[in-house]
Protein backbone atom coordinates (compact mmCIF):
# COMPACT_ATOMS: atom_id res chain seq x y z
CA UNK A 1 0.00 0.00 0.00
CA UNK A 2 1.49 3.18 -0.31
CA UNK A 3 3.09 4.60 2.66
CA UNK A 4 1.36 7.54 4.65
CA UNK A 5 2.94 10.10 6.31
CA UNK A 6 4.91 9.19 9.95
CA UNK A 7 3.63 8.91 13.18
CA UNK A 8 5.27 12.29 14.42
CA UNK A 9 3.97 10.91 18.21
CA UNK A 10 5.93 7.67 17.91
CA UNK A 11 9.00 9.31 17.28
CA UNK A 12 12.11 7.74 18.90
CA UNK A 13 15.26 8.43 19.71
CA UNK A 14 17.66 6.36 16.26
CA UNK A 15 20.85 4.49 17.23
CA UNK A 16 24.00 5.43 16.09
CA UNK A 17 25.37 1.57 17.08
CA UNK A 18 24.32 -1.42 19.32
CA UNK A 19 24.78 1.05 22.59
CA UNK A 20 24.94 4.43 21.96
CA UNK A 21 21.72 6.64 21.03
CA UNK A 22 21.97 9.56 18.88
CA UNK A 23 22.63 12.59 21.69
CA UNK A 24 20.14 14.56 20.56
CA UNK A 25 16.28 14.49 19.56
CA UNK A 26 16.15 13.68 15.74
CA UNK A 27 12.58 14.44 15.38
CA UNK A 28 10.27 17.47 13.74
CA UNK A 29 8.36 19.70 15.92
CA UNK A 30 4.50 17.87 16.08
CA UNK A 31 1.54 20.18 14.37
CA UNK A 32 -1.28 20.17 16.82
CA UNK A 33 -3.26 18.24 14.79
CA UNK A 34 -1.58 16.15 12.14
CA UNK A 35 -4.88 15.43 10.61
CA UNK A 36 -5.47 19.08 9.54
CA UNK A 37 -2.05 19.38 8.13
CA UNK A 38 -2.97 20.05 4.01
CA UNK A 39 -0.91 19.00 1.21
CA UNK A 40 1.13 21.03 -0.48
CA UNK A 41 0.37 22.78 -3.25
CA UNK A 42 3.41 24.68 -5.25
CA UNK A 43 3.23 28.41 -5.24
CA UNK A 44 3.23 30.41 -8.61
CA UNK A 45 6.60 30.06 -10.47
CA UNK A 46 7.65 33.79 -12.63
CA UNK A 47 11.13 32.12 -13.05
CA UNK A 48 12.78 28.79 -12.77
CA UNK A 49 15.52 28.61 -9.72
CA UNK A 50 18.71 26.93 -11.45
CA UNK A 51 20.99 24.76 -9.78
CA UNK A 52 24.42 25.41 -11.06
CA UNK A 53 27.62 23.04 -11.08
CA UNK A 54 29.16 23.81 -7.69
CA UNK A 55 32.71 23.88 -9.40
CA UNK A 56 32.11 27.18 -11.26
CA UNK A 57 30.91 29.48 -9.17
CA UNK A 58 31.87 32.69 -8.70
CA UNK A 59 32.38 34.42 -5.67
CA UNK A 60 29.10 36.53 -4.99
CA UNK A 61 27.18 33.74 -5.55
CA UNK A 62 29.13 31.58 -3.28
CA UNK A 63 28.97 34.65 -0.77
CA UNK A 64 25.48 34.67 -1.14
CA UNK A 65 25.25 30.87 -0.06
CA UNK A 66 27.51 31.38 2.82
CA UNK A 67 24.88 33.53 3.84
CA UNK A 68 22.15 31.91 3.75
CA UNK A 69 23.67 29.14 5.75
CA UNK A 70 24.91 31.24 8.42
CA UNK A 71 21.38 32.79 9.19
CA UNK A 72 20.00 29.16 9.11
CA UNK A 73 22.82 28.18 11.62
CA UNK A 74 21.78 31.42 13.74
CA UNK A 75 18.18 29.96 13.82
CA UNK A 76 19.38 27.40 16.53
CA UNK A 77 21.37 29.43 19.10
CA UNK A 78 17.87 31.75 19.07
CA UNK A 79 14.97 29.29 18.06
CA UNK A 80 16.37 25.94 18.60
CA UNK A 81 12.76 24.27 18.16
CA UNK A 82 12.02 26.56 14.18
CA UNK A 83 11.63 23.91 11.75
CA UNK A 84 13.69 25.84 9.44
CA UNK A 85 16.50 26.09 11.49
CA UNK A 86 19.70 23.93 10.37
CA UNK A 87 20.09 21.62 12.60
CA UNK A 88 15.89 21.01 12.57
CA UNK A 89 16.68 20.44 8.97
CA UNK A 90 19.88 18.02 9.53
CA UNK A 91 17.03 16.32 12.14
CA UNK A 92 14.79 15.58 9.00
CA UNK A 93 16.96 12.49 7.51
CA UNK A 94 18.32 11.64 10.85
CA UNK A 95 14.82 10.69 11.96
CA UNK A 96 13.30 9.65 8.22
CA UNK A 97 16.55 7.32 7.73
CA UNK A 98 18.12 6.34 11.07
CA UNK A 99 14.87 4.92 12.44
CA UNK A 100 13.31 7.82 14.53
CA UNK A 101 9.44 7.00 12.89
CA UNK A 102 7.19 4.54 12.33
CA UNK A 103 3.81 3.76 11.48
CA UNK A 104 1.67 1.40 13.09
CA UNK A 105 4.39 0.31 15.19
CA UNK A 106 6.43 -0.60 12.00
CA UNK A 107 9.86 1.43 11.41
CA UNK A 108 10.09 3.57 8.13
CA UNK A 109 13.15 3.59 6.41
CA UNK A 110 13.48 5.80 3.17
CA UNK A 111 16.72 4.71 1.67
CA UNK A 112 16.99 1.55 0.16
CA UNK A 113 14.01 0.96 -2.18
CA UNK A 114 11.93 3.14 -4.05
CA UNK A 115 11.20 5.72 -1.88
CA UNK A 116 14.81 7.21 -1.44
CA UNK A 117 14.54 9.40 -4.76
CA UNK A 118 11.36 11.33 -4.25
CA UNK A 119 11.96 11.38 -0.30
CA UNK A 120 15.35 13.17 -1.31
CA UNK A 121 13.95 15.58 -4.09
CA UNK A 122 10.80 16.84 -1.72
CA UNK A 123 13.67 17.53 1.60
CA UNK A 124 15.72 19.78 -1.15
CA UNK A 125 13.26 21.47 -2.32
CA UNK A 126 12.19 22.64 1.05
CA UNK A 127 15.38 23.19 2.11
CA UNK A 128 16.47 25.33 -1.28
CA UNK A 129 13.74 27.21 -0.75
CA UNK A 130 14.60 27.91 2.91
CA UNK A 131 17.33 29.39 1.79
CA UNK A 132 16.09 31.42 -1.14
CA UNK A 133 13.89 32.76 2.03
CA UNK A 134 16.55 33.65 4.58
CA UNK A 135 18.20 36.24 2.11
CA UNK A 136 15.42 37.44 -0.05
CA UNK A 137 16.10 35.15 -3.23
CA UNK A 138 13.72 33.43 -4.37
CA UNK A 139 15.44 32.12 -7.86
CA UNK A 140 18.36 30.77 -5.12
CA UNK A 141 19.64 27.72 -6.60
CA UNK A 142 21.20 24.94 -4.58
CA UNK A 143 24.29 23.86 -6.33
CA UNK A 144 24.96 20.96 -7.06
CA UNK A 145 28.32 18.94 -6.73
CA UNK A 146 28.82 17.29 -10.13
CA UNK A 147 31.19 14.19 -9.11
CA UNK A 148 30.09 12.58 -12.29
CA UNK A 149 32.03 14.97 -14.50
CA UNK A 150 36.22 15.03 -14.40
CA UNK A 151 35.94 18.80 -13.59
CA UNK A 152 33.59 17.66 -10.40
CA UNK A 153 35.99 15.19 -8.99
CA UNK A 154 37.68 16.78 -6.45
CA UNK A 155 35.72 18.16 -3.51
CA UNK A 156 34.16 21.60 -3.92
CA UNK A 157 36.49 24.09 -2.08
CA UNK A 158 34.07 26.27 -1.18
CA UNK A 159 33.30 23.46 1.55
CA UNK A 160 36.64 23.53 2.77
CA UNK A 161 37.46 27.01 4.09
CA UNK A 162 37.84 26.94 7.65
CA UNK A 163 35.40 29.92 9.46
CA UNK A 164 32.27 30.20 7.05
CA UNK A 165 29.17 28.51 7.12
CA UNK A 166 29.83 26.00 4.69
CA UNK A 167 33.40 24.07 6.81
CA UNK A 168 32.40 21.00 8.79
CA UNK A 169 35.40 20.11 10.88
CA UNK A 170 34.15 16.54 10.91
CA UNK A 171 35.30 15.21 7.38
CA UNK A 172 38.50 13.10 6.55
CA UNK A 173 41.39 13.92 5.59
CA UNK A 174 41.53 12.50 2.05
CA UNK A 175 39.13 15.27 0.85
CA UNK A 176 42.49 17.73 0.77
CA UNK A 177 45.29 17.77 -1.35
CA UNK A 178 43.62 18.36 -4.99
CA UNK A 179 42.13 14.04 -4.55
CA UNK A 180 40.04 13.08 -6.84
CA UNK A 181 36.92 11.27 -5.06
CA UNK A 182 36.79 7.54 -5.19
CA UNK A 183 33.15 6.80 -6.76
CA UNK A 184 33.34 3.29 -5.29
CA UNK A 185 34.40 4.12 -2.27
CA UNK A 186 34.74 1.79 0.80
CA UNK A 187 36.86 3.55 3.71
CA UNK A 188 39.70 2.57 2.46
CA UNK A 189 42.35 3.58 -0.19
CA UNK A 190 43.10 2.54 -3.29
CA UNK A 191 46.16 2.13 -4.20
CA UNK A 192 46.01 3.23 -8.32
CA UNK A 193 47.29 6.54 -10.18
CA UNK A 194 44.29 9.62 -10.56
CA UNK A 195 43.99 8.76 -14.03
CA UNK A 196 43.05 5.38 -13.29
CA UNK A 197 40.77 6.47 -10.53
CA UNK A 198 38.59 8.80 -12.82
CA UNK A 199 38.30 6.06 -15.56
CA UNK A 200 36.52 4.00 -13.20
CA UNK A 201 34.63 6.75 -11.67
CA UNK A 202 33.03 7.21 -15.23
CA UNK A 203 32.76 3.66 -15.99
CA UNK A 204 31.00 3.19 -12.49
CA UNK A 205 29.01 5.81 -14.05
CA UNK A 206 27.83 4.56 -17.05
CA UNK A 207 27.34 1.26 -15.39
CA UNK A 208 25.00 2.53 -12.93
CA UNK A 209 22.85 4.93 -15.19
CA UNK A 210 23.30 3.08 -18.53
CA UNK A 211 23.93 -0.53 -18.62
CA UNK A 212 22.74 -1.49 -15.00
CA UNK A 213 19.30 0.74 -15.30
CA UNK A 214 17.67 -0.23 -18.41
CA UNK A 215 14.38 -0.92 -15.99
CA UNK A 216 12.45 1.80 -13.94
CA UNK A 217 12.77 -0.68 -11.06
CA UNK A 218 16.77 -1.22 -10.95
CA UNK A 219 17.31 2.60 -11.45
CA UNK A 220 14.71 3.63 -8.38
CA UNK A 221 15.34 0.54 -6.26
CA UNK A 222 12.46 -2.08 -5.30
CA UNK A 223 8.73 -1.86 -3.80
CA UNK A 224 9.04 -0.80 -0.24
CA UNK A 225 6.71 -2.56 2.27
CA UNK A 226 6.10 -0.75 5.28
CA UNK A 227 8.85 -2.78 8.25
CA UNK A 228 10.74 -4.36 5.41
CA UNK A 229 14.10 -6.09 6.18
CA UNK A 230 15.02 -6.74 3.01
CA UNK A 231 16.87 -3.49 1.23
CA UNK A 232 16.73 -3.49 -2.94
CA UNK A 233 18.25 -0.12 -3.49
CA UNK A 234 18.46 1.22 -6.94
CA UNK A 235 21.69 1.97 -8.82
CA UNK A 236 22.25 5.44 -8.27
CA UNK A 237 21.60 5.06 -4.65
CA UNK A 238 24.12 1.93 -4.38
CA UNK A 239 26.78 3.82 -6.37
CA UNK A 240 27.83 6.57 -6.57
CA UNK A 241 25.22 7.92 -3.88
CA UNK A 242 27.01 6.06 -0.86
CA UNK A 243 30.40 6.03 -1.80
CA UNK A 244 30.24 9.30 -1.89
CA UNK A 245 28.97 10.15 1.42
CA UNK A 246 32.10 7.53 2.49
CA UNK A 247 34.41 9.13 1.08
CA UNK A 248 33.44 12.65 2.90
CA UNK A 249 33.27 10.99 5.76
CA UNK A 250 35.86 10.74 8.83
CA UNK A 251 37.14 7.65 8.77
CA UNK A 252 35.68 5.08 10.94
CA UNK A 253 37.76 4.35 14.49
CA UNK A 254 39.83 8.11 14.53
CA UNK A 255 39.56 10.52 16.48
CA UNK A 256 37.08 13.32 15.76
CA UNK A 257 37.82 17.06 17.01
CA UNK A 258 36.26 16.32 20.06
CA UNK A 259 38.19 13.74 21.53
CA UNK A 260 35.30 10.81 20.46
CA UNK A 261 35.73 8.02 18.08
CA UNK A 262 34.27 8.05 14.86
CA UNK A 263 31.21 6.41 13.69
CA UNK A 264 32.23 8.32 10.05
CA UNK A 265 30.53 11.54 10.95
CA UNK A 266 28.98 13.70 9.36
CA UNK A 267 28.89 12.32 5.96
CA UNK A 268 29.40 8.96 6.56
CA UNK A 269 26.58 7.76 8.64
CA UNK A 270 22.93 8.13 8.16
CA UNK A 271 22.06 9.81 11.58
CA UNK A 272 24.66 12.55 11.26
CA UNK A 273 24.91 13.24 7.58
CA UNK A 274 22.49 16.56 7.54
CA UNK A 275 24.86 18.62 9.13
CA UNK A 276 27.19 18.50 7.07
CA UNK A 277 26.34 21.62 4.69
CA UNK A 278 27.97 19.40 1.48
CA UNK A 279 25.02 16.81 2.16
CA UNK A 280 22.44 19.03 0.18
CA UNK A 281 24.65 19.33 -2.28
CA UNK A 282 25.77 15.91 -3.14
CA UNK A 283 21.72 15.14 -3.25
CA UNK A 284 21.37 17.99 -5.56
CA UNK A 285 23.77 15.92 -7.75
CA UNK A 286 22.19 12.53 -6.77
CA UNK A 287 18.82 14.80 -7.75
CA UNK A 288 20.14 15.54 -11.18
CA UNK A 289 20.85 12.21 -11.80
CA UNK A 290 17.18 11.31 -11.76
CA UNK A 291 16.64 13.62 -14.57
CA UNK A 292 19.70 12.56 -16.32
CA UNK A 293 18.41 8.83 -16.35
CA UNK A 294 15.26 9.75 -17.89
CA UNK A 295 16.77 11.48 -20.75
CA UNK A 296 19.15 8.54 -21.67
CA UNK A 297 15.97 6.97 -23.09
CA UNK A 298 14.59 3.58 -23.94
CA UNK A 299 12.30 2.07 -21.10
CA UNK A 300 13.84 4.87 -18.65
CA UNK A 301 10.59 6.45 -17.26
CA UNK A 302 9.21 6.88 -14.03
CA UNK A 303 7.39 4.23 -12.44
CA UNK A 304 3.36 3.95 -12.57
CA UNK A 305 2.41 1.79 -9.65
CA UNK A 306 -0.07 3.91 -7.81
CA UNK A 307 1.67 2.59 -4.67
CA UNK A 308 4.37 4.45 -5.31
CA UNK A 309 2.59 7.80 -6.87
CA UNK A 310 0.63 7.71 -3.84
CA UNK A 311 3.44 7.71 -1.32
CA UNK A 312 3.32 10.83 0.85
CA UNK A 313 5.70 12.78 3.29
CA UNK A 314 6.17 15.45 5.95
CA UNK A 315 7.74 18.83 5.59
CA UNK A 316 7.81 22.35 6.46
CA UNK A 317 8.06 25.21 3.87
CA UNK A 318 10.05 28.37 4.44
CA UNK A 319 7.76 30.00 6.71
CA UNK A 320 7.26 27.26 9.04
CA UNK A 321 4.04 25.84 8.35
CA UNK A 322 3.48 21.77 8.21
CA UNK A 323 2.46 20.10 4.93
CA UNK A 324 2.22 16.83 3.78
CA UNK A 325 3.56 16.29 0.21
CA UNK A 326 3.01 13.11 -2.21
CA UNK A 327 5.57 11.35 -4.99
CA UNK A 328 3.43 11.69 -7.62
CA UNK A 329 4.00 15.47 -7.67
CA UNK A 330 7.35 15.67 -7.48
CA UNK A 331 8.59 13.75 -10.67
CA UNK A 332 9.06 16.95 -12.97
CA UNK A 333 11.77 19.44 -11.12
CA UNK A 334 10.11 22.10 -13.88
CA UNK A 335 7.35 22.18 -12.42
CA UNK A 336 7.97 22.41 -8.92
CA UNK A 337 9.82 25.35 -9.82
CA UNK A 338 13.56 24.42 -10.58
CA UNK A 339 16.42 23.37 -13.32
CA UNK A 340 19.69 22.04 -13.53
CA UNK A 341 22.33 24.35 -15.43
CA UNK A 342 23.04 22.24 -18.49
CA UNK A 343 26.52 20.01 -17.90
CA UNK A 344 28.37 17.91 -20.13
CA UNK A 345 27.91 14.21 -19.14
CA UNK A 346 30.90 12.36 -20.44
CA UNK A 347 30.28 9.00 -18.74
CA UNK A 348 27.35 8.50 -21.02
CA UNK A 349 29.73 7.55 -23.85
CA UNK A 350 32.20 5.89 -21.52
CA UNK A 351 31.05 1.76 -22.43
CA UNK A 352 34.31 -0.15 -21.25
CA UNK A 353 35.59 -1.91 -24.74
CA UNK A 354 38.50 -3.35 -23.44
CA UNK A 355 38.85 -7.20 -22.27
CA UNK A 356 40.53 -8.30 -19.13
CA UNK A 357 40.91 -11.58 -20.83
CA UNK A 358 40.82 -13.30 -24.27
CA UNK A 359 38.73 -15.86 -25.17
CA UNK A 360 35.93 -17.52 -23.33
CA UNK A 361 36.45 -18.80 -19.40
CA UNK A 362 36.23 -22.56 -19.11
CA UNK A 363 32.68 -23.13 -17.29
CA UNK A 364 33.93 -26.68 -16.84
CA UNK A 365 37.08 -25.79 -14.40
CA UNK A 366 35.10 -24.32 -12.36
CA UNK A 367 32.61 -24.89 -9.45
CA UNK A 368 28.88 -25.02 -10.39
CA UNK A 369 27.27 -22.03 -8.49
CA UNK A 370 25.10 -24.57 -6.86
CA UNK A 371 28.10 -25.98 -4.33
CA UNK A 372 29.50 -22.25 -3.92
CA UNK A 373 26.22 -20.96 -2.57
CA UNK A 374 25.17 -20.41 0.35
CA UNK A 375 28.12 -18.58 0.86
CA UNK A 376 28.78 -18.37 4.23
CA UNK A 377 31.85 -15.98 3.77
CA UNK A 378 33.29 -13.92 0.93
CA UNK A 379 36.38 -13.42 2.02
CA UNK A 380 38.48 -13.88 -1.04
CA UNK A 381 37.49 -13.88 -4.88
CA UNK A 382 35.88 -16.80 -5.45
CA UNK A 383 34.63 -18.05 -9.66
CA UNK A 384 31.59 -19.89 -10.10
CA UNK A 385 29.70 -21.03 -13.43
CA UNK A 386 26.22 -20.59 -13.83
CA UNK A 387 23.39 -21.53 -16.18
CA UNK A 388 21.15 -19.38 -18.10
CA UNK A 389 17.40 -18.93 -18.84
CA UNK A 390 17.76 -18.48 -22.16
CA UNK A 391 20.24 -17.66 -24.71
CA UNK A 392 20.70 -16.36 -28.08
CA UNK A 393 17.77 -14.19 -28.21
CA UNK A 394 16.72 -12.08 -31.10
CA UNK A 395 16.73 -8.49 -30.14
CA UNK A 396 13.16 -8.39 -30.18
CA UNK A 397 13.24 -10.42 -26.96
CA UNK A 398 16.06 -8.16 -25.79
CA UNK A 399 13.51 -5.41 -25.70
CA UNK A 400 11.02 -7.00 -24.04
CA UNK A 401 13.39 -8.65 -20.99
CA UNK A 402 16.36 -7.82 -19.35
CA UNK A 403 18.63 -10.49 -18.12
CA UNK A 404 19.38 -9.94 -14.63
CA UNK A 405 22.17 -11.95 -12.59
CA UNK A 406 20.66 -11.56 -8.93
CA UNK A 407 22.34 -12.22 -5.61
CA UNK A 408 19.93 -13.13 -3.23
CA UNK A 409 20.37 -12.61 0.93
CA UNK A 410 22.88 -10.80 1.33
CA UNK A 411 24.24 -10.20 4.82
CA UNK A 412 26.44 -8.08 6.62
CA UNK A 413 26.82 -6.00 9.59
CA UNK A 414 24.78 -2.41 9.06
CA UNK A 415 27.12 -0.61 11.18
CA UNK A 416 29.95 -1.30 8.63
CA UNK A 417 31.11 -0.35 5.69
CA UNK A 418 30.46 -2.53 2.57
CA UNK A 419 31.75 -3.23 -0.82
CA UNK A 420 32.01 -6.41 -3.12
CA UNK A 421 32.61 -6.28 -7.32
CA UNK A 422 31.05 -8.31 -9.78
CA UNK A 423 32.93 -9.38 -13.26
CA UNK A 424 31.96 -11.65 -16.06
CA UNK A 425 34.04 -14.15 -18.00
CA UNK A 426 37.09 -13.64 -15.70
CA UNK A 427 38.97 -15.70 -13.04
CA UNK A 428 39.66 -15.13 -9.48
CA UNK A 429 42.93 -13.48 -10.90
CA UNK A 430 41.46 -10.13 -12.32
CA UNK A 431 42.79 -7.06 -11.16
CA UNK A 432 39.58 -5.44 -9.50
CA UNK A 433 41.49 -2.05 -9.26
CA UNK A 434 40.73 -1.57 -12.87
CA UNK A 435 37.12 -1.22 -13.20
CA UNK A 436 36.93 0.21 -16.96
CA UNK A 437 36.74 -3.23 -18.26
CA UNK A 438 34.09 -4.83 -20.68
CA UNK A 439 33.89 -7.76 -18.30
CA UNK A 440 32.72 -5.47 -14.88
CA UNK A 441 29.43 -6.42 -14.34
CA UNK A 442 28.53 -4.06 -11.26
CA UNK A 443 29.43 -3.74 -7.53
CA UNK A 444 27.63 -3.88 -4.21
CA UNK A 445 28.15 -0.94 -1.29
CA UNK A 446 26.42 0.23 1.86
CA UNK A 447 26.78 2.95 4.37
CA UNK A 448 26.10 2.51 7.92
CA UNK A 449 22.65 2.37 8.87
CA UNK A 450 21.70 1.50 12.22
CA UNK A 451 17.77 1.96 12.27
CA UNK A 452 15.81 -1.74 13.49
CA UNK A 453 14.71 -2.36 16.60
CA UNK A 454 15.09 -5.19 18.69
CA UNK A 455 18.08 -6.24 16.26
CA UNK A 456 20.41 -7.02 18.43
CA UNK A 457 23.46 -8.48 15.44
CA UNK A 458 22.90 -5.38 13.39
CA UNK A 459 22.12 -7.84 10.22
CA UNK A 460 21.09 -6.41 7.27
CA UNK A 461 19.89 -8.40 4.43
CA UNK A 462 20.12 -6.97 0.90
CA UNK A 463 19.56 -8.25 -2.65
CA UNK A 464 21.72 -6.45 -6.10
CA UNK A 465 20.15 -6.76 -9.04
CA UNK A 466 22.87 -6.31 -12.07
CA UNK A 467 21.47 -6.10 -15.83
CA UNK A 468 23.93 -8.34 -17.69
CA UNK A 469 21.87 -8.37 -21.29
CA UNK A 470 24.38 -5.32 -22.86
CA UNK A 471 27.45 -6.93 -21.28
CA UNK A 472 26.69 -10.36 -22.56
CA UNK A 473 26.88 -8.99 -26.40
CA UNK A 474 29.67 -7.11 -25.83
CA UNK A 475 32.22 -9.97 -24.53
CA UNK A 476 30.67 -11.93 -27.31
CA UNK A 477 28.99 -14.42 -24.87
CA UNK A 478 25.26 -14.34 -26.15
CA UNK A 479 25.03 -17.83 -27.25
CA UNK A 480 26.05 -19.59 -24.52
CA UNK A 481 24.41 -21.39 -21.97
CA UNK A 482 26.70 -21.11 -19.15
CA UNK A 483 28.30 -18.22 -18.14
CA UNK A 484 31.28 -17.77 -14.99
CA UNK A 485 31.20 -14.81 -12.36
CA UNK A 486 33.92 -13.66 -10.46
CA UNK A 487 33.32 -12.36 -6.83
CA UNK A 488 35.71 -9.87 -5.35
CA UNK A 489 35.37 -8.77 -1.96
CA UNK A 490 36.49 -5.08 -0.99
CA UNK A 491 35.60 -4.32 2.75
CA UNK A 492 33.24 -5.87 4.85
CA UNK A 493 32.38 -9.44 6.73
CA UNK A 494 29.59 -10.39 3.95
CA UNK A 495 27.52 -13.62 3.53
CA UNK A 496 25.64 -14.59 0.53
CA UNK A 497 22.75 -17.04 0.00
CA UNK A 498 21.85 -17.54 -3.29
CA UNK A 499 22.78 -16.32 -7.16
CA UNK A 500 20.62 -17.01 -10.26
CA UNK A 501 19.52 -15.37 -13.28
CA UNK A 502 16.20 -14.21 -14.63
CA UNK A 503 14.57 -12.40 -17.63
CA UNK A 504 12.91 -9.81 -16.47
CA UNK A 505 10.25 -7.50 -17.78
CA UNK A 506 10.79 -3.58 -17.94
Amino acid sequence: APIPPPDLSSCNKPKINATTEVPYFCCAPKPDDMSKVPYYKFPSVTKLRIRPPAHALDEAYIAKYNLAISRMKDLDKTQPDNPIGFKQQANIHCAYCNGGYSIDGKVLQVHNSWLFFPFHRWYLYFYERILGSLIDDPTFGLPFWNWDHPKGMRFPPMFDVPGTALYDERRGDQIHNGNFIDLGSFGDQVETTQLQLMTNNLTLMYRQLVTNSPCPLMFFGGPYTLGSTVEAAGTVENIPHSPVHIWVGTRRGSVLPDGKISNGEDMGNFYSAGLDPLFYCHHSNVDRMWNEWKATGGKRTDLQNKDWLNSEFFFYDENGNPFKVRVRDCLDTKKMGYDYQPTATPWRNFKPKTKASAGKVNTGSIPPESQVFPLAKLDKAISFSINRPASSRTQQEKNAQEEVLTFNAIKYDNRDYIRFDVFLNVDNNVNANELDKAEFAGSYTSLPHVHRVGDPKHTATATLRLAITELLEDIGLEDEDTIAVTLVPKKGDISIGGVEIKLADC
